[in-house]
């Protein structure tokens, strides 16, 4: 036998070629086995490329919801705001019980040439709003030119009760700021029925300080004196400075409608917190949906302060103090020119005066009389309706030194009013109209 008989011919394996298909089928079933066993232990990745089609499906899910949620949430404080704007009768609901109308009952002195010197009496009307309430008073926050000159202050609650002269309550003022037209009147407790004081309510403040131009602000007054209204709009500029019966001030701007009797009324946020106290407005050929609010971070220190002073009563006339000076307004011309600072100019003291001992001066200027700002000899004389013969008060004066004005103070005590004078002017009580 020769080796020749084993060798294949061209239509038959050899033995050299079968081992090599073996080798083949193995290699095979190894790459099968292992493919297998990799899904198995990685299910759902992709060998080679390390992140799950299931995480990958999942935080594609998990984008598109929180873009859902972003987009959902926008949308509803959208809605929120756009909701505001169109419906603030909620708002109003809460805020009401808190506003007051205030009415104001002054009387003057009107010169007829045919019948002579004549007493008529006027009334004006206002709004207010509650800022505290105790065992004892009601106080309520209002604008100075709203209580201004009042002979007598009356007060409207905001409440139901069947005879409605039980809303209504008789009010002192507290205390004034006329530089900053801010004023506080006292309501006593008393004398508002149980089934009143169970409806109305203290106002919440808020903050002016974190108003947005464009933000949603709802006024509530008593405009023109028909009773409580409500108009609304959005903060149409903040800090505008105005020049306003010679004070000048900051205010907020808006669009809300505010009218002859609003003064003194809430300017409110869509949450239903005070933000600003209604003031003016802008009233000329052209011009619309200018009004103007006090903002209520500078309120509020003064509005304290004037919630802090002892609530005084007017006193009848022949029980008043007597002041002893004869005083002068300066116009706003002089001032200007002289550089004279605000208050009443004292022309003339009284000789051996209590006014005099106390060591006032002809050319002082009163600018305080126990704390109130004094602006004009009407205002003081407003400001000595409430002071009996015999009291002593503080009296705040500006004093020429030089080219400049000390302030200074002095203990001054109010005297009996004479029954006549020889002064300039005739019988005085306290103050006279001259200039």
């Amino acid at each position: 036998m020769n080796d020749d008989q084993y060798q294949y011919d061209s239509r038959g394996p050899r033995r050299g070629g079968g081992m090599a298909v073996l080798l083949i089928i193995l290699t095979i079933i190894v790459l099968i086995g292992g493919v297998w066993f990799l899904a198995r232990r990685w299910p759902g990745r992709t060998p080679g490329v390390g992140v799950s089609v299931q995480e990958e499906s999942e935080r594609e899910t998990q984008e598109s919801t929180a873009g859902q949620t972003q987009e959902t949430e926008a949308q509803e404080q959208r809605d929120v705001m756009r909701a505001a704007v169109l419906d603030v009768s909620g708002v109003v609901k809460e805020a009401m019980p808190s506003v007051v109308a205030i009415t104001n009952k002054s009387e003057q002195e009107i010169l007829s040439f045919f019948r002579g010197t004549r007493i008529v009496e006027s009334k004006s009307s206002g709004s207010g709003f509650i800022l505290a309430q105790n065992d004892e008073e009601l106080l309520i926050a209002t604008n100075y030119h709203v209580i201004e000159g009042a002979s007598s202050l009356t007060v409207c609650f905001n409440a139901q009760a069947e005879n409605e002269d039980l809303l209504l309550a008789d009010a002192v003022e507290k205390g004034s700021e006329p530089q900053y037209d801010l004023a506080v009147v006292s309501v006593k407790t008393a004398d508002v029925p149980q089934e009143v004081l169970g409806q109305i309510s203290v106002a919440r403040l808020g903050s002016s300080d974190d108003l947005l131009v464009g933000e949603p602000t709802i006024a509530i007054g008593n405009a023109l004196g028909y009773g409580q209204s409500v108009t609304h709009g959005i903060v149409s500029a903040l800090n505008r400075t105005l020049k306003i019966d010679g004070a000048e001030n900051r205010y907020i701007q808006t669009d809300a409608a505010i009218n002859f009797g609003n003064s003194g009324g809430e300017l409110l946020n869509v949450d239903g917190e005070v933000i600003g106290i209604n003031s003016a407005k802008a009233a000329d050929t052209g011009v619309e949906g200018m009004g103007y609010a006090i903002p209520i971070d500078e309120a509020k220190p003064i509005l304290e302060k004037l919630m802090n002073r002892v609530t005084r009563e007017r006193v009848d006339e022949e029980e008043q103090g007597y002041l002893a000076i004869y005083t002068q307004d300066i116009s706003s011309e002089a001032r200007s020119l002289y550089e004279i600072p605000n208050g009443v100019y004292i022309y003339g003291v009284v000789s051996d005066s209590s006014a005099q001992r106390a060591g006032l001066r002809k050319g002082d200027i009163i600018s305080r009389l126990d704390g109130n700002t004094v602006t004009s000899t009407e205002r003081l004389a407003e400001l000595l309706a409430y002071y009996r013969a015999g009291e002593t008060v503080t009296v705040t004066i500006l004093r020429a030194d030089g080219e400049r004005y000390q302030e200074t103070e002095l203990e001054v005590t109010f005297e009996e009013q004479p029954r006549s004078s020889g002064q300039p002017g005739g019988g005085i009580y306290g103050w006279s109209f001259f200039g």
